[in-house]
């Protein structure tokens, strides 16, 4: 298919220029808005600029900007970024579409394909078509056998399937790959404790935490493991240090007030409240856990 380019005025020439010479990173968005003023359908131009706002976390009018572009230049390229932006969206029925549009014409040898198969594969398992997602994993191994993150992905399709011991051997891959892949070990955790090794799950999920302090999985499996187990203390410890690096989960925040309240720490656990009301004011258990401390205080 013929990209579409139309003829460049000197401007444009010069800003092309500068992209292969690789000093447009020092272009500003709003320098490319005003080239793109000038030529509305240059796609080259258009992406740079969807890249900027992605960068940006603007991606809204990213993806805007992109569904445009695709409209008059549906290139591999393009819908493959299109695709991308939309998975990373939550779109998954269209970043399926123009993800699978990408592979029909996709180039030979196309570095980016490990990607699209990685993609759909999780789609897929989404989806429930668990022979589908295995389909497209291989395909995206047979590209690039030495990813922890797809091996990770492989290991989440057997969990899927109720397979502990091949999702713990596809997660054990990872870590040899990758010891610091967060996902990996929540991933074994739960493998293990299917397969009755609780305190090697324990074990697991410490290793997650510690890692990456805000992997919101391993402490939500904290939360409901460490109730049923009388592990109260490691669970409020690891919310804490959550809700201190920055992470924020609802639910997170309210069982750090109810621990904290359970535990006698009646101030720390208003705090907590009164933040999580600030955010949602008609969260309906928080209200009655309020209620409840101020009946109790």
């Amino acid at each position: 298919m013929e990209i579409m380019r139309p003829s460049l005025n000197e401007d444009l020439l010069r800003a092309e220029t500068l992209v292969s010479k690789g000093s447009i990173p020092k272009m500003e968005i709003e320098d490319f808005i005003c080239i793109l003023q000038i030529e509305p359908q240059d796609s080259f131009m258009a992406m740079e600029l969807a890249k900027r706002l992605v960068a940006q976390e603007r991606v809204d009018e990213a993806h805007r900007l992109m569904t445009a572009i695709v409209r008059i230049d549906n290139r591999f390229e393009t819908l493959f970024a299109l695709g991308c932006l939309e998975y990373r969206m939550s779109l998954e029925d269209s970043a399926f579409a123009h993800l699978q549009s990408a592979l029909l014409i996709a180039p030979d040898g196309a570095s980016e394909l490990f990607e699209v198969f990685k993609i759909l594969g999780n789609i897929f398992v989404r989806r429930g078509d668990f022979d589908s997602a295995e389909d497209s994993y291989f395909k995206a191994y047979r590209l690039n056998p030495m990813s922890d993150v797809l091996h990770v992905n492989l290991g989440t399709l057997a969990i899927q399937r109720a397979n502990w011991d091949e999702g713990a051997q596809k997660f054990r891959v990872a870590l040899g790959l990758n010891p610091s892949n967060d996902k990996a070990w929540v991933g074994l955790a739960i493998c293990h404790r299917m397969k009755g090794d609780f305190e090697l799950a324990w074990g697991n999920l410490e290793a997650a935490i510690q890692y990456n302090p805000l992997n919101e999985a391993a402490l939500q499996l904290f939360l409901d493991w460490g109730l049923s187990e009388g592990r109260e203390g490691k669970v409020l410890e690891h919310i804490r240090d959550f809700l201190v690096e920055g992470g924020w989960s609802e639910r997170l925040s309210l069982a750090f007030a109810w621990l904290s309240f359970r535990r006698g720490d009646h101030y720390l656990a208003s705090l907590e409240l009164e933040r999580l009301l600030a955010i949602n004011p008609g969260h309906t258990s928080a209200l009655q856990l309020a209620e409840e401390m101020r009946a109790k205080c």
